[in-house]
């Protein structure tokens, strides 16, 4: 009988005194913009549910998350854009924010715009002189600065501001990150980039054909650059992962992170049904006015008007 309890006494105590389950890691690299939303929206996750887990993020781009995640060496992928026809097959991609890449050049060069075709003579180097850019105060030597395709923002600008057609001349500095670029035109009287939206406040954002690139003009689709920042996975997200995922997308807290500096995904998808509804609106009223004679959108009179 002594040695049962001497037995018992042993297990209660190693109950009392066995160590805690260490919280499980959670690993994501790439983009380093996308980084640096998702290690804010890890802090407030952590704050917000028990036994939330660590998360270890690391450093590089678009293309070295999606590499890693496909190897098997982060759980997810942090990327800047939608995924495309050469990415490994089986990607899942999950969007946390709306985002826009802006033409950008030093604050002493106050571009009002760029037109496509100013773009392409640009790139292709038949424009070489701020002289020949309607607007600018300079006549020296246009510096272009910028990111390898290997990255989501050099992506988005050569998919949609660059012609199929159009030779690929120019040199510009190619630099690692999006603060590099923005820090670079920022000291570069002469410089002319592009950068995330989130990265402008220092320089002057060029409007691309007439239109600024804003969070309103990003938010309504005006402005063409528009783009995704999220995270990747081999299939669905699962476990702590996609709990982790499914409070970036749904929580009150979450969206107020992520409208500090880009757009909750809820606010694209209530445009988009704002859009929908304006133009159901307006397609019932084109019908009540062929059978009326009234025009969609004219003014109607009211009694006593």
């Amino acid at each position: 009988m002594r040695r049962d309890a001497a037995l018992l006494s042993l297990a209660i105590s190693l109950v009392v005194v066995a160590p805690a389950r260490a919280a499980p890691t959670i690993t994501m690299s790439g983009d380093q913009v996308v980084g640096a939303l998702v290690a804010d929206l890890a802090y407030f996750y952590r704050h917000a549910v028990p036994r939330a887990p660590d998360f270890s993020l690391s450093g590089g781009n678009t293309s070295t998350g999606i590499a890693d995640t496909q190897r098997g060496v982060s759980d997810a992928g942090l990327v800047s854009r939608n995924l495309l026809a050469d990415d490994p097959p089986g990607l899942v991609l999950t969007p946390l924010a709306i985002s826009g890449i802006c033409l950008i050049s030093n604050r002493a060069n106050p571009v009002r715009q760029l037109t496509r075709s100013q773009i392409q003579d640009i790139v292709a180097a038949r424009v070489t002189s701020w002289s020949r850019i309607p607007g600018s105060p300079r006549t020296d030597p246009i510096v272009p600065v910028g990111r390898s395709l290997a990255t989501g923002a050099g992506q988005v600008f050569h998919s949609v501001f660059v012609d199929l057609a159009t030779p690929i001349a120019w040199q510009p500095v190619t630099l690692p990150t999006s603060a590099q670029v923005r820090d670079y035109v920022e000291q570069t009287p002469a410089g002319l980039g592009y950068v995330d939206l989130a990265l402008t406040k220092p320089v002057h954002a060029i409007a691309y054909e007439g239109v600024a690139c804003t969070r309103a003009t990003i938010k309504d689709s005006s402005y063409p650059a528009r783009r995704p920042l999220g995270v990747v996975t081999r299939g669905r997200p699962r476990a702590g992962l996609a709990r982790f995922l499914r409070w970036a997308r749904t929580s009150r807290t979450a969206r107020r992170v992520i409208a500090t500096r880009y757009i909750p995904l809820s606010e694209v998808c209530a445009g988009a049904a704002t859009a929908v509804s304006r133009r159901r609106s307006t397609s019932r009223r084109a019908r009540r006015s062929a059978l009326t004679g009234v025009s969609a959108g004219a003014s109607v009179p009211t009694a006593g008007g």
